[in-house]
């Protein structure tokens, strides 16, 4: 009976909110004029007004990594529902330029590395930019780069560029104190390296080095493709970062959004309001168009029925975090992953 009643209960609040999601989507397109950064309306039928032209919003959030691939409960502003949205700009004509508001310390460096290709793409098809909130570091930054122009608030950290790996060594627990010693069969010397069950030798620690290495180097020259060697006439403050500059201090410091402008890592002081001006300027540049203003719509914002759904299930079942893991570092939670992250 109670299993019925919840069933009934979904099945009411997922109608309740379709009704809700087409009564906004109406608002919202008859009130694109009104729209400001502060009050934009997220619909779970947004596409309606995708024959008109637009600015798509999106939004990063968290630790960049797809470890908890996409799903109807999965956090819109995750880097894999970033990655999902950016695909489907490429094939959105009506899509003239991207915002993107950025608060992520970094993370694997493959999803940071393909995230930047998408917008390398997007960027030779309509203006990129990018509004850094609290911290838009190491992969964040990573991504931002790839941006036709970058804005970040004074206090915004930003920067850590570099690479990081972590591994535990817990030998000496294991085998001194509780006896527990690993049997390793394996087919090379360095099929185990960096295992927690004895010392690193000199040996690994020289290639994990070359590894971290050759991965800051693709860092480096990503930055030196997205900021350095850019080219473009958009009318828009623009910023000057010479790669000695870059080379200087690319050593895994924090700067403040203000130490980064007066460096070049980023363009303008501002948020969300500066960026979209900017980017409304880039647009009707871009594309010679004529409207005062081009309405501002969030591609990867979660539903109506997620945010229900979501918050049905949580209060149903409670949380599930395991909050020991929480607390570990993120490089430890990554071991033996090359990471772009602030830790």
């Amino acid at each position: 009976m109670k299993a019925r009643i919840i069933s009934l209960t979904l099945i009411g609040l997922c109608v309740l909110s379709i009704l809700v999601g087409i009564l906004h989507t109406f608002i919202a397109i008859r009130s694109h004029d009104e729209e400001t950064p502060e009050n934009i309306e997220q619909s779970i039928l947004w596409d309606f007004s995708a024959g008109e032209n637009k600015i798509a919003l999106l939004s990063l959030n968290g630790v960049i990594s797809s470890e908890q691939p996409e799903n109807l409960f999965s956090d819109a502003g995750s880097a894999e529902s970033l990655q999902k949205a950016l695909r489907k700009i490429l094939k959105d004509s009506s899509v003239k330029g991207v915002l993107i508001k950025i608060n992520s310390q970094g993370g694997t460096v493959g999803l940071s590395q393909e995230i930047n290709s998408l917008l390398l793409r997007i960027r030779k098809k309509m203006p990129v930019v990018v509004t850094m909130s609290d911290l838009a570091a190491s992969g964040g930054y990573y991504i931002a780069c790839a941006a036709d122009r970058i804005y970040a608030q004074p206090g915004t950290l930003t920067g850590s560029i570099g690479v990081i790996m972590q591994s535990l060594d817990a030998h000496e627990l294991l085998t001194n104190k509780l006896g527990i010693r690993a049997n390793t069969i394996k087919s090379g010397k360095f099929k185990d390296i960096a295992s927690p069950y004895r010392a690193l030798p000199p040996e690994e620690r020289a290639l994990l080095q070359n590894l971290i290495n050759n991965t800051y180097n693709q860092f480096v020259n990503a930055i030196i493709t997205g900021r350095v060697k850019r080219n473009d006439e958009y009318n828009i403050a623009r910023a000057k970062l010479s790669e000695s500059t870059l080379r200087k201090y690319a050593d895994g410091r924090v700067f403040t959004g203000e130490q980064a402008k007066k460096l070049g890592f980023v363009d303008e002081l501002g948020g969300l309001y500066e960026a979209q001006q900017a980017i409304n300027k880039m647009a009707k540049q871009k594309f010679k168009l004529s409207a005062k203003e081009l309405p501002l719509v969030q591609y990867n914002a979660p539903t109506g029925i997620e945010n229900l759904l979501f918050g049905v299930t949580e209060s149903f079942f409670g949380g599930s975090k395991d909050v020991t893991r929480e607390l570990l570092p993120a490089g430890v939670k990554h071991s033996h992953q090359l990471l772009y992250i602030w830790e």
